[in-house]
């Protein structure tokens, strides 16, 4: 019985272990996958990182980000700030009406809440 006891309690200790390695290595690759965020109001959503790409549309409210990657594209500055960090991913406009769901577009740097361009937790393109 002691001898069961022992190979049940290793048996549990090594499947917890690699449950951990595992559960470490996936949470690195969805943090390397995408940043959750926001976008300011009123930013204009890109098809690539230059103000003179097609408009796909402009955020009425705040919206909820999810950043894969940057790129330095355009610099573009607005007040006292400039950047010419852009960032790509989704952008969901819940509040406005109707709600809107901009996917796999650029968003200016200037306008992503990340708190620094580029954003250390966000990978290049």
């Amino acid at each position: 019985m002691a001898k069961r006891s022992t190979r049940l309690a290793a048996t549990g200790l090594a499947l917890g272990a690699a449950l951990s390695l595992l559960g470490t290595a996936g949470s690195a690759e969805a943090a390397a996958q995408a940043v959750n965020t926001t976008v300011q109001a009123h930013s204009n959503i890109r098809e690539a990182a230059t103000t003179n790409s097609r408009l796909v549309g402009t955020t009425q409210f705040e919206s909820v980000a999810y950043i894969r990657c940057y790129t330095r594209g355009q610099y573009v500055k607005v007040g006292n700030y400039g950047t010419n960090v852009w960032y790509f991913g989704n952008a969901f406009d819940d509040d406005a009406s109707p709600a809107h769901a901009y996917l796999n577009v650029w968003m200016w740097g200037g306008n992503v809440n990340v708190g620094a361009d580029p954003s250390p937790e966000v990978e290049p393109c």
